[in-house]
């Protein structure tokens, strides 16, 4: 692959599948020197474009004429589309001309114009209607990237890779130098593209496996150790802190995804995960009943060291397959009725009733 310095590129390429593809024999091997687009334009910002497309803003993609999908279409240029925006007229502060790389969105623009995000025409230095160079790239698929944040704002999100993994759907390439803006729960956030590889220049991201690590942003203070006494591990807590890397704002990104994972699993849903109890008396008994009779048996023991005249119930010890009714009546002392006064209410109690007959016998 040729990189952005390098316009007049040539390469061997198979037939491959993306959007604005022109018809060519599948797996065609061209060895030839590819014909490469460039062209002049009128730089606007998508705020001018005649449609409601206030979204690309928070992309990588730009709206070009409709000519240039066809004269495109002639030639023989890798996919996806990836395009080198140039700006002839002012420099870096490297002496090289000011560029990025951008894919594009749509083939709606009107002639002689093409409409780009706010952040490409900061990071071009252009003015609506400035001229600038669109000329046809290939690029190396990325690995890494590493970004720094504009604002301590943006550790607040809670869930970075998914709001990032997000917002680099709508770019093709990232460009060393950009200062690209995404939007996240209608907040804008600016972040600088610091390194790429395995380009050092810029890179390719679509349809490929990327790295991403952060740099801190712009305001943030590492944690220090706090003055006075303390315990061993709050003093070698603190030490730690002290001796943390710069990258360590990576680490403590990581350490929020990981933190709001784990307060999201333990408030889901967990099915049988209470103590069994069995009926039967076994040799194993599971903790919480063992953990139960202790507890019982300090209390009882407490309870004894308290009152100690106090008379407690003594457990009831039976042979296992013996059921037990009740105990014994005994009667209280001068209350037990003597054997004639038993006969008499056992006579007085018989053939109390009267009998009843529904028909009366005859007389005969």
């Amino acid at each position: 692959y040729a990189d952005d310095s390098d316009d007049d590129f040539a390469m061997d390429i198979g037939g491959g599948f993306g959007g604005f593809m022109p018809p060519r024999p599948l797996h065609a091997r061209y060895t030839g020197r590819q014909r490469q687009f460039t062209k002049f334009y009128s730089a606007y910002p998508i705020a001018a474009y005649q449609g409601n497309k206030m979204d690309a803003n928070y992309g990588g993609k730009i709206f070009m004429p409709p000519s240039a999908l066809d004269e495109i279409s002639q030639l023989e240029v890798v996919y996806p589309l990836l395009f080198k925006l140039q700006n002839d007229e002012e420099e870096s502060s490297s002496g090289t001309k000011l560029r990025t790389h951008c894919g594009v969105l749509e083939f709606t623009a009107e002639e002689g114009r093409v409409y780009l995000p706010q952040w490409m025409m900061d990071t071009l230095r252009l003015s609506p209607g400035s001229a600038v160079e669109v000329i046809n790239v290939a690029l190396l698929h990325g690995s890494l990237v590493k970004l720094q944040p504009q604002s301590v704002d943006f550790l607040d999100i809670s869930d970075h890779r998914a709001v990032l993994e997000n917002a680099l759907r709508r770019f093709s390439a990232l460009t060393v130098g950009d200062m690209i803006t995404i939007e996240y729960n209608n907040h804008e956030y600016k972040l600088n593209v610091l390194e790429t590889q395995p380009s050092p220049s810029a890179i390719n991201i679509v349809e490929t496996d990327l790295s991403v690590d952060f740099a801190p942003p712009i305001g943030y203070v590492e944690p220090t150790a706090q003055s006075g006494t303390g315990s061993q591990a709050s003093n070698s807590s603190s030490m730690a802190n002290i001796n943390q890397p710069a990258s360590s704002m990576a680490k403590d990104i990581r350490q929020k995804e990981d933190a709001a994972k784990g307060e999201a699993a333990s408030l889901r849903f967990q099915a049988f995960r209470g103590a069994g109890v069995r009926l039967s008396s076994g040799a194993d008994k599971p903790s919480s009943v063992r953990s139960y009779a202790s507890s019982s048996a300090d209390n009882n023991e407490q309870s004894q060291d308290i009152s100690p005249d106090d008379e407690t119930p003594v457990p009831l010890d039976l042979p296992i397959g013996t059921l037990f009714f009740g105990y014994k009546l005994i009667p209280l002392p001068g209350s037990e009725p003597t054997d004639a006064d038993a006969n008499d209410a056992n006579e007085e109690d018989k053939f109390q009733g009267e009998g009843r007959v529904l028909r009366q016998r005859r007389k005969r």
